[in-house]
């Protein structure tokens, strides 16, 4: 066998074995994302996941025959449409965990249903902000304080009309096909009464899920179980049955579909935390015309950049420069070595041994705080065998080299020293500090 055919089967080896590695891992990854929490996929349009919304947002493409399907990509307060004077009635459908709006495009969703159109809000939580146009009036003093939750593993849905009326679909989350305990949502009972507009549409178990809200002209159709209009749920032909019931209610017009306002749970419920206890709506920011017009946004970015690099180098130029101080120094010690060194030139020895007397006895006062009394005319120690014994021990220095620095002291300022006396109390001393600093 040539080198150029070996060549070629090892190759043929290692492609064989990368194409069943690659077969082997692609089959231990599960096929479909079976998540239905927050992530790129849950509740999206275009997603074929299960807990996508691809079935249901092409169903809506043909639902009304010459009506089309809009998906608001952009600002909910732009796309809907504004003159609504004459026209066939539309409809607003949202479903996903929680939506989020803006002051701006509350009020334009609530002047689209006012003026005689209808939204579909499907979604485990409702923004409050909404929620206090809808629900101003309350029933016996019930403040609205979001959906409710309850955790169960298979649920059913019904409708009051005009189809399934009365009769059960079960619904049920899963994951691989295994059905899993789940947060189901509805509306509590105290919320509709009889001096209030509002009524029931549908039930989840004994728990109302499907409501209708009239506002001015129109209303607003809340649904409390959007995993209802799921990929997963769909493909059963009971639940398509009661997604159609559902679906029933829209007007019969064009449809615009909104992702845009598409957020998580928590995010929602966040929101709502903050404005639970307030019924009065946030006011619109100065800011918020500014900053959705790409043109003045840009604008006050650039005003607000020029302004901190105006601040930033005007502090810079004006403020004084901070003065370095010198490091606080004992200037006592140069002050016995000058006098030492005065000493040593005059061949005054006397002196000399005492100048160093007195920087040694100085050092362990502040090292050891030891002190030993001196004679300032005869420069005598009144030294004990007490002191030695406790600077020996602090110092861990032989108490017989502690005793000869005294004894060549003593007989430096008693007699007349020489030179050489004078160098051997200096080498002495220099010689305990270097054996003190070493333990």
């Amino acid at each position: 066998m040539s080198n150029r055919q070996i060549t070629l089967l090892a190759v043929l080896c290692v492609l064989l074995l990368g194409a069943g590695l690659y077969y082997y891992y692609r089959s231990m990854t599960p096929r479909f994302d079976w998540d239905d929490s927050w992530n790129k996929n849950a509740y999206k349009e275009t997603s074929d996941e299960p807990y996508g919304t691809q079935v249901v947002h092409r169903l809506l493409k043909d639902y009304f025959p010459e009506k089309k399907l809009v998906d608001v990509v952009d600002n909910v307060a732009e796309e809907l449409p504004r003159d609504s004077t004459g026209a066939m009635p539309a409809s607003y459908v949202f479903v996903g965990e929680a939506m989020f709006l803006d002051s701006t495009s509350t009020a334009r969703l609530l002047e689209f249903v006012q003026s005689g159109h209808t939204a579909l809000i499907s979604s485990k939580t409702i923004p409050f902000d909404l929620m206090f146009h809808l629900y101003y009036s309350e029933c016996d003093e019930n403040g609205w304080d979001d959906y409710t939750r309850t955790e169960d593993s298979i649920v059913t849905l019904t409708l009051r009309q005009p189809v399934l009326s009365g009769k059960p679909v079960t619904c049920y989350f899963a994951r691989q096909n295994k059905i899993l305990p789940y947060n189901w949502h509805y509306i509590e009972d105290w919320f509709f009464c009889d001096s209030l507009p509002q009524q029931p549409l549908g039930y989840l178990n004994q728990h109302i899920n499907f409501a209708e809200f009239p506002f001015g002209k129109g209303r607003f159709l809340l649904h409390t179980t959007p995993i209802a209009f799921s990929n997963f749920s769909l493909q059963r032909a009971e639940m398509r049955k009661y997604t159609e019931g559902v679906l029933s209610y829209l007007a019969p017009g064009d449809i615009y579909w909104d992702a845009l306002s598409r957020v998580p749970e928590a995010v929602g419920r966040r929101r709502n935390n903050r404005e639970a206890f307030s019924r009065t709506l946030d006011e619109e920011h100065p800011l918020s015309y500014i900053l959705k017009q790409p043109a003045l946004a840009w604008a006050w970015y650039l005003l607000v950049a020029m302004a901190g690099i105006w601040l930033f180098f005007r502090g810079k130029r004006r403020q004084r420069i901070i003065p370095v101080l010198p490091k606080n120094e004992n200037s006592s010690y140069q002050f016995i070595s000058t006098i030492a060194n005065l000493h040593f030139r005059e061949r005054n020895y006397q002196g000399l041994s005492q100048q160093n007397m007195r920087l040694f006895l100085a050092k362990i006062r502040e090292r050891y705080n030891l002190i030993i009394p001196m004679d300032t005319t005869t420069g005598s120690l009144r030294i004990d065998g007490d002191f030695v014994q406790r600077l020996a021990l602090t110092s861990e220095v032989p108490e017989q080299q502690i005793q000869d620095i005294f004894r060549q002291y003593a007989a430096a300022v008693q007699f007349q020293p020489t030179e050489q006396m004078a160098v051997d109390l200096y080498v002495a001393m220099e010689k305990f500090w270097k054996m003190a600093e070493n333990r």
